[in-house]
């Protein structure tokens, strides 16, 4: 690498270790005139402008994995089969709901959020404790505020106690260690970043040791139907199945149906709840919606895929639409598609046997389905263009472009990509794993992971990520880069919306295509099967100079053959030739360079090119020209000097045949 020749934009990204903190301060101080700005220009607020304090640009891809390892501790993948019965998972949607003015800090409220909708979840704790709290808001972008006893939407700061917008992205929020207290009350309030901000939630509570009840919103799982619902838990298809996988029930794998059937008091009827594909592990219970006089029987056919019980009729009697949630773990023994039915009956024996044989009533629906965990993301194709009228040599500079190159074209973004878990990129739902939990990329990668962009980065001085789209800031320069393509390893994490940027060494910048991919090494190669994501097309570089190309040219005995170059513009331009040949036909040359003058034409024997073959003579000639495109015109000739026989062939322009 040329040290010499690199601006001092560059060696300042460089040293971007020593200069961490004065990014920081530049950062603040941008914010801080955009808070400014904001107040003479209400409704124009930006995101940025309410996180003083958090560098956007500069911030070391190592120090992501390091926030995205600390913030995720709530995902964990070792969780001790005594601690799951802690953790609580409850549901709710901000659609429609009532808006407030949400704080935007301990002591101030937001200039975005002013009329976003809120959905209220009280939360109570059996005993002190510090827990983990992470809210998934697929495809928007919400806000978690709490409360300890009270809350009132238009006295918004009294007891506010924490806050957390993104966790560490946008669509999740959450909380590391949040300290709760049994004997309080606490009022989760899920809400949007801004007023349009607003959808379906997931939010897990994880505490150590205290048991957390939930009111408000709904219980997380799946409800049967008649006709049969759609609306399955997905599972990551990325585990190993078989052998069987037994996931624990944090409440995702919950099966709701109402009972569909209204009794007599002292009736006794029985159902029987079907799902082929898993096992009901020891103990599922079955949990009744109405009066409490009703009783449920005992669950029978723990460990098969069916269980059944009685339901007993009390003085007010069970009616139609009360429901019924069967808890308790479950064992996934294969990968099929698993629905559940429920049913129930007159007799025992007909609920033990299944079928429609004294069945009064029945709903059902999909149960578990197996998606995709991760994936990969482009968010901008661009087209670099690496300029023929850059100072000596041509090439070595690219044309500049607001928005995508810096530092007068020394550097070049490529494209833009994202890459994590489903939810994180593409905004769906993401699948559950072995924990009961959404997956993490940690949990599924190793950090032997390793992101490639494919493509010619074979003269660049630098190939590295950036925050920037001009890349203007450095965030983690490549392990290795060369002619075929560029590697990160020990890439387990998600990120989104990185640049890749390409330095010039101060040589001519090849014309290439892009590719992104992430070849990925499981975490746990007994436990998970990860595929490679992509490759996706990420950007190219092109020439604007001349490009001509003589597919087969030859140099028969008694024949005489020629490269013709015109140049038709003001200036004298450098041509270079690239040879290429067939398998096992070594080609020697000379004379691989030279100049057009202005307004002439060169004719060149290729006897002087094209010196000696071990095979045929002939050969693939790929002509450069340092020209705009429309200034240069090239052919190929082969004449037989003894019978006059003349052959012109219009070069060919890569790409334009």
């Amino acid at each position: 690498m040329k040290l010499e020749k690199i601006g001092l934009s560059v060696l300042i990204a460089f040293a971007f270790t020593a200069t961490a903190s004065a990014n920081t301060a530049s950062v603040e101080s941008e914010m801080a005139a955009k808070r400014a700005a904001l107040a003479a220009n209400a409704g124009v607020r930006t995101k940025q402008a309410e996180r003083p304090g958090i560098p956007v640009a500069g911030r070391s891809v190592e120090e992501l994995r390091q926030e995205a390892s600390l913030l995720r501790s709530t995902q964990k993948a070792a969780r001790a089969p005594d601690r799951l019965k802690n953790i609580v998972l409850y549901s709710g949607d901000t659609t429609g709901a009532p808006t407030w003015n949400r704080p935007n800090s301990l002591v101030s409220l937001s200039g975005v959020g002013t009329a976003t909708p809120y959905v209220v979840n009280t939360v109570t704790v059996s005993a002190n404790d510090s827990c983990d709290v992470l809210s998934i808001q697929p495809g928007w972008d919400g806000y978690l505020h709490v409360y300890e006893n009270g809350f009132d939407p238009l006295d918004q700061l009294t007891n506010l106690i924490d806050l957390n917008d993104d966790f560490p992205f946008v669509g999740q929020s959450g909380f590391t260690g949040l300290a709760l207290n049994a004997g309080s009350t606490y009022y989760f309030i899920t809400s949007g970043f801004s007023n349009g901000d607003f959808g379906a939630f997931d939010t897990t509570i994880d505490c150590p040791v205290a048991t957390v009840t939930v009111t408000g919103g709904s219980l997380i799982g799946v409800t049967l139907d008649n006709p049969a619902s759609n609306d399955p838990v997905l599972v990551a298809n990325e585990l190993i199945i078989p052998p069987g996988r037994t996931i624990p029930n944090t409440g995702a794998l919950n099966i709701n149906t109402q009972i569909d059937y209204s009794f007599s008091p002292g009736e006794v009827r029985y159902a029987r709840f079907h799902c082929p594909g898993l096992e009901f592990e020891p103990g599922a219970t079955v949990t009744y919606s109405g009066d409490p006089s009703n009783t449920i029987g005992a669950v029978n056919g723990i460990g098969t895929d069916a269980i059944y019980f009685s339901i007993t009729a009390g003085a007010t009697p069970v009616v139609a639409d009360d429901s019924l949630t069967v808890d308790g773990d479950r064992t996934l023994t294969s990968k099929a598609p698993i629905d559940c039915s429920y049913g129930l009956y007159d007799f025992p024996s007909q609920a033990q046997a299944g079928g429609a044989t004294g069945r009064v009533a029945t709903t059902s629906g999909a149960y578990v389905r197996f998606g995709e965990s991760t994936a990969l993301r482009v968010d901008n194709f661009n087209e670099a263009i690496a300029d023929v009228e850059s100072p000596d040599p041509a090439y070595h500079l690219f044309v500049t472009a607001p928005g995508t190159t810096a530092f007068g074209g020394e550097t070049s973004q490529i494209g833009e990509f994202s890459v994590g878990t489903v939810n994180t990129i593409n905004g769906t739902p993401q699948p559950i794993t072995v924990t009961g939990l959404p997956v993490t990329t940690p949990e599924l990668w190793s950090t032997d992971s390793t992101l490639v962009v494919f493509g010619d980065f074979g003269t660049s001085g630098l190939a590295y990520l950036s925050f920037s789209p001009d890349c203007s800031t450095l965030a983690a320069a490549f392990d290795g880069w060369n002619d075929s393509f560029a590697s990160f390893t020990g890439w387990n994490f998600e990120i989104e919306n990185l640049f890749v940027c390409y330095y010039t060494n101060f040589e001519p910048i090849r014309a290439s295509v892009f590719d992104v991919a992430l070849v990925t090494d499981s975490a746990d190669p007994s436990l998970y099967d990860v595929p490679a994501l992509g490759p996706l097309a990420l950007g190219e570089i092109v020439r604007n100079g001349t490009e001509l190309q003589a597919p087969l040219a030859q140099i028969p005995g008694g024949w005489l053959s020629r490269l013709v170059l015109t140049n038709t513009g003001s200036m004298d331009r450098v041509y270079q030739i690239e040879v290429f040949g067939e398998t096992g036909n070594t080609i020697t040359t000379d004379n691989l360079s030279g100049t057009v003058a202005a307004n002439s034409t060169l004719v060149v024997d290729l006897d002087t090119i094209l010196t000696g073959f071990t095979g045929l003579p002939r050969a693939t000639l790929n002509v450069t020209v340092a020209a705009p495109n429309n200034t240069i015109q090239g052919l190929y000739q082969i004449v037989n000097p003894d019978s006059g026989s003349i052959s012109n062939h219009v070069m060919v322009r890569p790409g334009s045949n």
